[in-house]
């Protein structure tokens, strides 16, 4: 599915009343023009509230055509961020992609937001009561309204007006009027000062970007003019009810008839004592007795000629007639009757099970009660309006094809009788075990996925690389040579028993490594500089490349800076030295050492 389709099935509309709808009003799969749309409806229970680049609520929140909701002044911010080489000029149309699916924007193409609740309660869930309402929709159109309490459209109308009782709530397309609009812009620019001195005061912020907000929205309010308003409330509030007219009861035409027979009776009567009434009376409320008597008489001869049991069954055959035909109709609906079902906002029905046992317990749609109160036992969710779904359920032809719609599972036990339930006893039961065995069934597709994840996470813990292959033996002290020794031999000896050969014999075999002696790197130790004394011959010891004698060398060194600093002190200094007199310098002393050498 596209987005401008998703768009239009998925969201509601308010447009400028100087155009024609009887396209859109017969047909839901008949797009709008983007340039009609005035304000575009939300739904705050569907719908995060959160623009996408500052990561906060929306201040005057405007929708692109690809759908995404954004803040008008970080929108306008984004417009604005181009290369400082390549500057647009300002009549130039600004234009970006957009920064979750990379579509074109225009900023003139751009539409208000409005998060609508109404009468939107919390979203059914299992286990709890819904509230759900009887709408009726005529035939050949898309307009769904509540049966009672809501107003018709007129005669030329084609779809109604924004301030129509039940039209905020239920319709998808509606005429918007200028006050309306301008009410909107102005909450909108109060909500942008208060925005501009939070991010004054409390983040130090710059307010430009808020500033042409502001005036990007009085230049929206001066396209308004002239767009014109409601004809009844020109002047009234927006979204203003007016009061409700009752609905009159037509009673069968039988009854009618006989009703009016007694009604011209009495009228002719009435008319005839009139008419015989003395002139010179002019005070009404006296009125002779023979008037009186007369009138009484002439009231219960009347009345005697209305059978009171013909008109009974004149009813009860015209009620029967009615529950026929309606039935008739309903089980292969015709073009000629309108469509009756149960919705709860925003987009929520009864399944076909629920319709049915409502049907037995009714008998008619028509005769359906205004609102239910069921308790919910399952909510079927993600469902799409395609051609399939419009064969099978035939009375959302008014919705277009890709609204999400939800269906809704219900417990009919404290509205319906017992005995209306027995007879559907048997599916209710399948439909319960359905439910739990699909239950039961995603309980263990999620163990199961969760134990698989386990799974992985362990094999991947395994493979981790480690220290020597597998079949090597684990290490031991036999594996290692004493620091002073002379090579790292791992030949068998007689002082050790044998061993099994490891991987560090690699290191110093005679193959790889030179004979001679090593440091405790494993290097092969330089030999010294300096030649050996007489007292020194034989067999050196191993030297392991650390300092020896060096602690005396360092008190020695520390007892003749003592000796001269005493000198100095008792005023003989010490003799110039060779080097021409100066001052000699601190003697450093080598700790370590990898070639056995000691620095100066």
């Amino acid at each position: 599915m596209d987005k401008a389709r998703y768009v239009h099935a998925n969201y509601r509309f308010i447009v400028t009343p100087d155009r024609s709808y009887h396209v859109q009003a017969a047909n839901a799969d008949v797009h709008l023009d983007w340039d009609s749309v005035l304000q575009v409806l939300v739904s705050a229970e569907t719908q995060s509230a959160s623009c996408p680049i500052c990561l906060s609520t929306p201040v005057a929140p405007r929708m692109a055509r690809c759908g995404h909701i954004f803040c008008l002044p970080c929108l306008i911010r984004y417009m604005h961020s181009a290369d400082e080489e390549n500057q647009v000029p300002e009549k130039k149309a600004r234009w970006k992609k957009c920064p979750i699916c990379w579509d074109s924007i225009y900023i003139s193409e751009i539409r208000p937001v409005r998060w609508f609740r109404g009468q939107e309660g919390d979203l059914p869930i299992e286990g709890g009561d819904v509230v759900l309402r009887l709408v009726k929709r005529e035939p050949g159109s898309t307009l769904a309204l509540p049966r009672d309490g809501a107003e018709g459209l007129g005669p030329e109308e084609d779809i109604p007006w924004y301030h129509a009782a039940e039209v905020a709530d239920y319709a998808r397309i509606m005429k918007g009027g200028e006050d309306y609009m301008n009410s909107q812009y102005e909450m909108e620019i109060e909500d942008l000062r208060r925005q501009e001195m939070e991010d004054e005061l409390l983040f130090g912020d710059e307010t430009t970007w808020t500033q042409k907000a502001i005036v990007a929205v009085r230049d929206a309010q001066l396209r308004l003019q002239g767009i014109g308003n409601p004809p009844e409330i020109s002047h009234q509030p927006p979204m203003a009810r007016p009061t409700k007219s009752p609905i009159p009861i037509q009673p069968p035409q039988d009854e009618v008839a006989m009703m009016d027979s007694s009604q011209h009776a009495t009228t002719s009567w009435k008319t005839s004592s009139a008419e015989s009434m003395p002139s010179s009376n002019t005070d009404p409320s006296v009125v002779p007795a023979q008037t009186i008597t007369n009138e009484t008489d002439s009231l219960t001869h009347t009345m005697s000629q209305v059978d009171l049991g013909s008109m009974a069954e004149a009813k009860s055959k015209q009620r029967n007639a009615g529950v026929g035909q309606s039935r008739e109709t309903n089980g292969a609906h015709s073009s000629d009757h309108p469509f009756y079902f149960y919705q709860a906002l925003p987009q929520f029905y009864l399944s076909p099970l629920d319709i049915r046992i409502l049907k037995a317990a009714f008998g008619d749609y028509s005769l359906f009660p205004a609102t239910i109160l069921p308790r919910v036992e399952h909510v079927s969710t993600g469902h799409i309006v395609d051609d399939e779904l419009r064969k099978r359920v035939k009375y959302l032809g008014h919705l277009p094809q890709g609204c999400e719609v939800n269906f809704l599972e219900c417990d009919w036990r404290d509205v319906v009788a017992p005995e209306v339930l027995d007879q559907f006893r048997a599916e209710t039961s399948r439909r319960r075990k359905r439910n739990k065995d699909k239950e039961l069934r995603e309980e263990k597709d999620r163990i199961r996925a969760e134990k698989e994840d386990d799974k992985r996470w362990a094999a991947a813990h395994r493979k981790r690389p480690s220290i020597g292959s597998s079949i090597d033996p684990p290490f031991s002290d036999r594996d290692f040579q004493p620091l002073a020794s002379g090579s790292f031999d791992v030949g068998p000896s007689s002082a050790s028993p044998p061993r099994v050969p490891s991987q560090f014999g690699a290191l110093a075999s005679p193959s790889t490594s030179p004979p001679g002696t090593r440091t405790v790197w494993g290097t092969a130790a330089v030999p010294s500089l300096s030649q050996p004394t007489d007292s020194q011959q034989g067999p050196a010891p191993p030297r392991d490349g650390w300092l020896e004698g060096w602690e005396e060398e360092l008190l020695a060194h520390q007892e003749r800076e003592l000796l001269a600093q005493t000198a100095i002190e008792a005023g003989n200094p010490p003799p110039p030295s060779s080097t021409g007199g100066k001052k000699k310098k601190n003697k450093k002393i080598t700790l370590m050492s990898t070639n056995i050498q000691r620095g100066a």
